[in-house]
């Protein structure tokens, strides 16, 4: 069964927005959102008690577990969903109840603050119920949960303010001593999961989840976790803008790529080291001199990696080695900042079949988006004057839907008018992966030539600016 992360929102007289994250979980999992692996289930029941080392992580996990509870708690006693906010200039508008963190990718620049206000603005994006999906358990690390939860905390006020979250470095300390012992120690392969599932997070956390990859490597060969650890890790590249860096997830990429003797987990290693280096040469703020560098290099580790491995399963995926290289290759070369996107397809809400090659000659912006995401919603007044605003010979706004039925779109639409062109792709779909759309909304934009020029998950005045100025330097400028 999954688990799904939801940040529960309210408001109380006098106070901000109340932040928590609410968590749908089975039976067979706990609070913490970590599902555990073969390992863990045969022997966290029969822990050393006299083992002081251990008794330490444990320790460290109840407290985690009783801090996130409280902060829980405290944000949803006596919350009301339509209490007036000074926040919000004073007018009492109706928040969403329920409303998920976004998958995103980032440069990892983001600070503390940065992370509050994104997460203030997305309790604001709209006024009535809706979600933001995040995904399910399988591709969110536990250590990104208790960051989120952090950030949580310091942006709105809660009943009962939740104590001092615990420390994660002394436990770390006691998993890396377990480690020390050359694989003697009966948890060893629970302290390595924990130093790259939950200290990956902390400050210090590449050099955490480093060790502990090598640690199941070196101690623990046939270990049968690491498709859902690297999906987790996956996750974590993603959500790099949480914690400030992706260092935790490419230390473990590295010490697969190099140190793996299995043939598979080596050319796992390369495919998602590959997949980071591509996300750099999106990020924004990058010199066009480094985007050509961190494509470059993302093609170089993208290249031969299925070399022995072709016809096995991607760790993580249900692609072959040959494919997830080819499509990687194709999505490096034709889908990143500085690429000239391919001539894909896709249909019209009509039915209707077209290209992208259909929109040369007009600067397009591609916005994936989806009914259920709430920032995709509150950005339609911009869309739509954003299309008001320029002449349609010059421009093209193609809103893209990855929403899994047709009829859901189109019953939006006649509710809340799209006055443009869209189209319909569903929950997969070739464009989505040559592309890297990963997280929603994503906009695109391309220049005339179906260069891509920029991509961004909002539309700051800076990135309207730049739609803008692409418009009106004309064909060829």
């Amino acid at each position: 069964m999954k688990t799904r992360y939801e940040m529960a929102v309210g408001r109380r007289p006098g106070s901000g927005a109340v932040l928590a994250m609410v968590l749908s979980f089975g039976a067979c999992e706990a609070l913490s959102g970590q599902k555990a692996s073969a390992a863990e289930e045969t022997s966290t029941a029969s822990a050393v008690a006299a083992d002081p080392d251990w008794e330490i992580v444990e320790d460290y996990l109840k407290r985690q577990e009783e801090w996130t509870k409280q902060l829980i708690r405290g944000a949803l006693e006596g919350a009301s969903d339509d209490d007036p906010s000074p926040s919000l200039g004073g007018e009492a508008k109706k928040l969403p109840s329920r409303i998920m963190v976004v998958r995103a990718p980032g440069d990892g620049s983001a600070s503390s603050a940065d992370i509050q206000e994104r997460l203030g603005q997305a309790i604001e994006s709209r006024d009535d119920a809706g979600v933001v999906r995040l995904g399910d358990s399988e591709s969110f690390p536990p250590g990104l949960l208790d960051q989120v939860l952090r950030a949580a905390a310091a942006t709105g006020g809660t009943s009962e303010p939740p104590s001092e979250a615990p420390d994660v470095g002394r436990a770390a300390a006691a998993a890396l001593s377990i480690l020390d012992q050359g694989g003697a120690h009966e948890k060893t392969v629970n302290a390595a999961e924990f130093l790259v599932d939950h200290a990956a997070a902390a400050p210090g956390g590449a050099e955490y989840a480093s060790k502990g990859a090598k640690a199941l490597l070196e101690f623990a060969p046939a270990y049968e976790g690491w498709p859902l650890m690297l999906q987790r890790l996956r996750g974590a590249g993603r959500l790099a803008f949480l914690t400030g860096d992706g260092g935790a997830a490419r230390a473990v990429f590295e010490a697969l790529a190099s140190e793996a003797e299995d043939p598979v987990l080596r050319a796992a290693g390369r495919y998602y080291l590959a997949l980071e280096r591509r996300q750099s040469a999106d990020a924004p703020g990058v010199s066009d001199e480094e985007r050509a560098a961190n494509r470059q290099d993302a093609l170089q580790a993208a290249r031969g990696l299925s070399l022995g491995v072709e016809e096995e399963t991607l760790p993580g995926t249900a692609l072959t080695f040959a494919e997830a290289e080819a499509d990687l290759i194709r999505g490096i070369r034709h889908g990143t900042v500085g690429g000239q996107l391919a001539d894909v397809a896709g249909r019209r809400l009509d039915g209707v079949e077209e290209h992208l090659s259909d929109y040369r000659g007009r600067v397009v912006l591609l916005d994936f988006w989806a009914t259920w995401c709430v920032p995709c919603i509150a950005a339609l007044p911009q869309k739509r004057q954003l299309v008001a605003d320029l002449p349609a010979d010059r421009f093209a706004l193609l809103s893209i839907s990855v929403d899994a039925k047709l009829e859901t779109v189109t019953g939006f639409i006649e509710d809340e008018p799209m006055p443009w062109s869209n189209w319909h792709v569903g929950m997969t779909s070739e464009i989505t992966r040559v592309l890297n759309v990963h997280s929603y909304p994503t906009y695109i934009l391309l220049d005339e030539d179906g260069k891509v020029l920029a991509r961004t998950n909002h539309l700051p005045d800076e990135f309207v600016a730049r739609v803008k100025e692409a418009v009106g330097r004309g064909p060829g400028a």
